[in-house]
């Protein structure tokens, strides 16, 4: 397994040398493996491009903070990757890295996450609904579609709830943060497809969590890399088969052939073969 891990190249060098089509909104999280000699867990860090669904880079560090993010946009900029907007589910370390690498780019904060954080200082569970009104203003809120609109029902909820403390403790909060709720609008009518959660890359890490769960843990940091030098590869040249709309079209072809490069040749990597050619449906005469 070690010298099959090896024989790969690394998930940079193929984003750089072979993948250009690129949609420019990032997915960005972190999920923690456990490396032997440290007692914590550390941080895997990666992004999926939301328009191909591919994953351009991703690396290992000690810790989720400003300077891991600050090495991974390092990274993904060496890579050739156009960003235009992250899409994260906190952004307090990851906006003062990407600040440095990529100035022009800005980042959209994950509304399920939002919500969530939200529920809980609210304290809301299936015995304790007492702010549960007040709760679903805010996602109401939240979900409208047009600046107007919301603007109008903020001011609202700030007239109707402003002298009860712990609601006006979370509007403030919505309001300190508006910007990077609702960037992805911006985005859009800029032609470039962004979601406002990152559900993709929660996805996906469900997926990476029951891998290395069987594993347990890692040797060293350099085996660990490996093993998700690996993973990516794999994600990276596995075909679709249960997307949905509006990625329906992403089923039968792997998120690499989306964002390779047509005019260059398939990269000879052991144990990936070039996908075969799909049936041409008949035209109609």
């Amino acid at each position: 397994m070690r010298r099959e891990f090896c024989a790969l190249p690394r998930n940079e060098v193929l984003t750089k040398t072979y993948s250009s089509r690129f949609g420019g909104a990032l997915l960005v999280d972190g999920v923690y493996v456990k490396v032997k000699g440290w007692e914590k867990a550390v941080p895997f860090i990666y992004g999926i491009d939301f328009e191909t669904h591919d994953i351009p880079a991703g690396i290992l560090d000690l810790a989720e903070g400003e300077s891991a993010f600050l090495r991974f946009f390092t990274i993904l900029k060496e890579t050739g990757y156009p960003l235009r907007i992250v899409v994260a589910d906190e952004a307090t370390a990851l906006k003062q890295a990407l600040k440095q690498v990529y100035p022009d780019s800005g980042v959209q904060l994950c509304h399920v996450h939002m919500l969530r954080n939200i529920k809980n200082i609210l304290e809301i569970t299936r015995e304790k609904k007492a702010h549960l009104p007040f709760f679903l203003e805010v996602r109401s809120l939240l979900s409208a579609r047009r600046g107007e609109v919301r603007q109008r029902m903020f001011q609202t909820m700030i007239e109707e709830h402003g002298r009860n403390g712990l609601y006006r403790f979370v509007l403030l909060g919505v309001q300190k943060k508006w910007d990077d709720l609702f960037r992805h609008e911006t985005i859009q009518r800029m032609g470039i497809r962004c979601p406002k959660t990152t559900n993709l890359i929660e996805g996906y890490n469900n997926h990476f969590k029951s891998r290395v769960r069987i594993i347990k843990g890692f040797e060293s940091f350099s085996s660990a890399m490996r093993f998700l030098n690996g993973w990516i590869i794999r994600r990276r040249f596995t075909p679709f088969t249960g997307c949905r709309k509006p990625f329906k079209h992403l089923n039968h072809y792997s998120s690499f052939e989306k964002s390779r490069n047509p005019d260059l040749p398939w990269p000879l990597i052991p144990g990936f073969s070039p996908p075969r050619k799909l049936p041409q449906k008949p035209t109609r005469k």
